[in-house]
């Protein structure tokens, strides 16, 4: 316990903790007290007054008057030095150890804390009008309060916290910061401490007097967690004793544990938490555009739909707007509105999603924004609006099918592709002649075998080839298509061809593509089941999978899954273990036969793997669905084609490929940005690094990709938006003598947090219970602030420590003097001849 203690007290000094102040004094050890000390005095005085008479009466011959006063004297010094050293004087250092109290200010940095809020309650806007004193701001945002409480009458809010205790400022939200370090008004003597930091430990921060702090505070925190707040501020006091915590914020606490946690956790080391509630607790009037879906790229002339999702808070029956807004960012236009629908909110804020109808004759970036005007009383107005991007290629995507034989899924597939103008197909079938005239509007005359051909196509469609031309080597060249130049791949099972394909190791690098994990036991699993059914199965969509833009049968999402109810079957299929972590699964067995323990048996799925994209289709059966409806049928190919397309059209051209980590990101949070370049040869760009260029509301800046030394031709860096909105980054690769310049480019849509801005009322239930169960706090109104200094009491602890006591009367000096006022006594009574 000693060896505890005083590991604790070194710390905390070391700490800033504790204060000492060092003293030497003088005490005697048996000095009596009471009636002894008054009989002592009388013994001492008698024994004087004995000594006086004697020398006075003392008539011997040969001693004058002087010599007896002197002789008289010296007998009464040493007799006190007798009495002295009869109480043993002792000298003993005395440390006095201040161990100092702390009180703690949290005040809530996040997001939410920038709304500025319209007061319904009439008291509650008579109580915020008359603190902030008739600023003219109705509507203050409640870091303004906030500030206001910290700052106002000279800091009188600061000054009373530290009449009693060091305070400590610290600003919160995802994380916790330290803002200023007050000292207490009793330590004037105590010197300034180092400047602020990182660090967290009370050693450092800017210690100083009131009138010396600056606060600053941005409200930038995507979220609000009061438990780490509280936490880490309370563990970075150590053992100091904390008289208490002060909260001002808005209680949107929507990270870390509950509020009956932290109150449990406060009561355990006895700390009283104050809350002072900012903003409106009354039920938030508010209308929000929660989304804007439409296609990453469609395209010239197609129909595409703009499909927007509204939420409302407290407006139930209400008539709203919602207007879409069209900018070509290709060519610096500016918004214009291009049309509008009017909807009357459901009970509890139910809203249909709005869906728009668009297409565009003309290529380019396009940038969508839905805007909903703002509602009388409206706090919240930022999120009113959103935005999505659209490219329009005027581009053909270059597809080659390789088919082991003419199935009539082939014969539909490759006529539907024919057809369509935005495709330029290429076909190889195994099963055909040598010269036999091949499909396709390029036909060639052999299957692609070297990277320079091969690479020339977005989308490969293996419809269950097995040929001897495709061996390891070009299954290689296809490993290296999808992940580094962004092409897409389809894998088509057939019952023919699929299990010998699946059971060869050559094919390994086109498994390893596949966005399903194969099933070792696949051939036990088909003998099973049987490799031939004369009865369908349903398919099951997973309810996420009916957003996915594949399998978007309609414009809506009501209508895509009635779309969906009235077709799919599937016979025949390829059994697989499991999807890949990363894959988003579209179709699934509805048989309760065809199950494991994953579920049911992967029918459809597709997933991003490197810079391209990947699908995979384990039945043979789809070419069927047209006597459900060939547009549907249609509308699925042509949507699952354009999507294994899009990693290679929208990252960039066939020599530079533009990945961002996030799309969609919150302000504040870094875009990482990564590209693959490769020279006209296809060799990786042979330089150290490269500017990338990002553009926003016409501005545009530059930042520097570095290479990768682990990765030839990949090149990363990061960027820190500033702002809200659409972002377009871009790379340029130098333009040569045969090549015009190769640009790639990505958008990235940047918004604020969306978890802050979700509810805005004021929490004051939950900053009530905080305070009241952690036992000695109180919830505050803000014009009652001012009194929590006077509820916070004065805990610092002071600590005498004595050293051991130091005998002064036990040395050498003190008996030379005893001894030599005894000799000389002895001496003068000898040559005066008295006894």
């Amino acid at each position: 316990m000693l060896i505890s203690s005083l590991l604790v007290q070194t710390i905390s000094v070391l700490a800033g903790q504790v204060r000492e102040e060092e003293r030497v004094v003088t005490e005697f050890r048996y000095l009596p007290e009471g009636w002894a000390a008054i009989g002592a005095v009388a013994l001492i005085a008698a024994l004087l007054w004995t000594v006086v008479y004697m020398y006075r009466n003392e008539g011997r011959v040969g001693a004058s008057g002087r010599v007896r006063v002197f002789l008289g004297g010296v007998r009464c010094l040493i007799l006190l030095m007798r009495c002295v050293i009869l109480f043993e004087p002792v000298s003993v250092k005395i440390l006095r150890r201040w161990i100092d109290s702390y009180t703690v200010v949290l005040v809530d940095n996040s997001s939410s804390m920038d709304l500025s809020d319209h007061y319904r309650d009439d008291a509650a806007q008579d109580r915020v009008a008359t603190f902030m004193g008739g600023s003219g701001d109705e509507s203050p945002r409640r870091m303004d309060i906030a500030e206001m409480i910290l700052g106002a009458d000279d800091r009188k809010f600061l000054r009373g916290l530290s009449d009693n205790n060091r305070v400590k400022v610290f600003g919160f939200g995802d994380d916790l910061d330290l803002a200023a370090s007050i000292r207490a008004t009793g330590e004037g003597g105590v010197a300034p401490e180092s400047a602020a930091s990182s660090d967290l430990s009370p050693a450092r921060g800017a210690l100083g007097d009131v009138s010396s702090v600056r606060l600053d505070f941005d409200s930038s925190d995507a979220v609000t967690n009061v438990e780490r707040a509280l936490r880490r501020s309370v563990e970075s006091l150590g053992n100091a004793p904390i008289a208490g915590v002060v909260i001002l914020s808005d209680g949107a606490f929507n990270q870390g544990a509950s509020v009956e946690e932290v109150a449990r956790f406060a009561r355990e080391r006895n700390v009283p938490i104050h809350t002072v509630g900012l903003g409106d607790s009354s039920p938030p009037r508010n209308v929000r555009v929660a989304d804007v879906v439409a296609p990453e790229s469609v395209v010239q002339d197609d129909p595409f739909a703009v499909t927007v999702s509204v939420a409302a808070d407290g407006l139930d029956g209400e008539l709203l707007t919602v207007r879409l807004f069209e900018r070509n960012a290709s060519d610096g236009g500016i918004d214009r509105a291009v049309n509008e629908k009017t909807f009357r909110v459901g009970v509890g804020g139910q809203i249909e999603p709005v869906a728009f109808e668009r297409s565009k004759d003309h290529e380019g970036r396009y940038v969508y924004t839905a805007r909903v005007a703002p509602v009388e009383g409206e706090s919240v107005t930022e999120d009113n609006d959103r935005q999505v991007a659209v490219q329009v290629i005027d581009a053909k995507t270059r597809v080659l099918i390789v088919a082991g034989g003419p199935s009539w899924g082939y014969r539909y597939l490759t006529r539907l592709l024919q057809r369509d103008e935005t495709f330029d197909v290429s076909c190889w079938l195994e099963s055909a002649d040598l010269s036999a005239v091949r499909d396709g509007n390029t036909v060639i005359d052999h299957l692609p075998i070297e990277a320079e051909e091969l690479f020339e196509y977005d989308v490969l469609i293996l419809l269950a080839p097995g040929g001897e031309e495709i061996d390891e080597s070009w299954c290689q060249l296809v490993d290296t298509l999808v992940t580094e130049y962004g092409g897409g791949l389809l894998y088509a099972a057939a019952r023919p061809r699929t299990p010998e394909f699946m059971r060869d190791r050559k094919y390994r690098a086109i498994h390893d593509l596949l966005p399903v994990t194969l099933d070792p036991e696949a051939d036990l699993v088909l003998n099973q089941v049987g490799h031939y059914q004369t009865t369908p199965s349903r398919i099951e969509i997973p309810e996420a999978s009916y957003a996915h833009s594949v399998m978007r049968l309609a414009d809506d999402a009501v209508a895509t899954k009635l779309a969906w109810s009235g077709m799919g079957e599937v016979y025949w299929h390829f059994p697989v273990l499991r999807e890949k972590a990363v894959a988003n699964v579209l179709m699934r067995h509805g048989n309760a036969r065809m199950r494991n323990s994953f579920g049911g048996h992967v029918l459809a799925a597709v997933q991003y793997v490197g810079a391209g994209r990947t699908g995979f289709l384990g039945f043979d059966s789809m070419w069927r669905w047209r006597r459900h409806g060939e547009e549907s049928y249609n509308r699925f190919w042509i949507q699952l084609v354009r999507y294994l397309s899009e990693g290679r059209l929208l990252g960039g051209s066939k020599r530079a490929t533009l990945l961002v980590e996030n799309e969609r990101p919150s302000l504040g949070e870094a875009v990482n940005v990564s590209a693959r370049l490769l020279d006209t040869r296809f060799q990786p760009l042979g330089r150290d690094r490269i500017e990338a260029r990002v553009e926003i509301d016409g501005e545009r800046k530059e930042f520097t990709l570095t290479g990768q030394a682990d990765r030839p031709g990949w090149y990363a860096g990061r960027f820190v938006p500033d702002r809200v909105g659409n972002y377009r980054f871009s790379v340029r690769l130098p333009a040569t003598s045969t090549e015009e310049q190769v640009v790639t480019e990505r958008d990235v849509i940047v918004s604020r947090a969306n978890l802050e801005i979700l509810n805005p009322r004021m929490n004051r239930a939950g900053l009530v219970a905080l305070a009241e169960q952690s036992e000695g706090g109180r919830y505050w109104e803000i014009d009652e602030a001012f009194g929590i200094p006077g509820e916070i009491p004065d805990l610092h602890e002071e600590i005498p420590v004595r050293s051991r006591p130091k005998a002064l009367w036990d040395n050498g000096i003190v008996l030379a003097v005893l001894v030599g006022l005894m000799s000389l006594e002895w001496a003068l009574r000898k040559w005066n001849r008295l006894l």
